[in-house]
């Protein structure tokens, strides 16, 4: 038996008073959300410096980095 025919069987067994609470949990999982191009942690490390790379000893003196 597949996972999508074990679901379905799974589904055909839902007493009908658990069928709402059984929707309202898959609902999430079927609806279409818009997805971005982009993954969300792009742009977390945007510090405004255009010369990070070449600051690096410096930024990492700042820091404490090392002591």
């Amino acid at each position: 038996m597949t996972t999508r025919e074990e679901l379905h069987a799974l589904i055909d067994s839902v007493p009908d008073d658990d069928i709402d609470a059984v929707v309202q949990t898959l609902r999430p999982f079927i609806e279409q959300r818009p997805r971005s191009a982009r993954p969300r942690f792009i742009g977390m490390g945007h510090s405004g410096h255009s010369d990070t790379a070449e600051r690096a000893d410096e930024v990492l003196r700042e820091t404490g980095f090392g002591e």
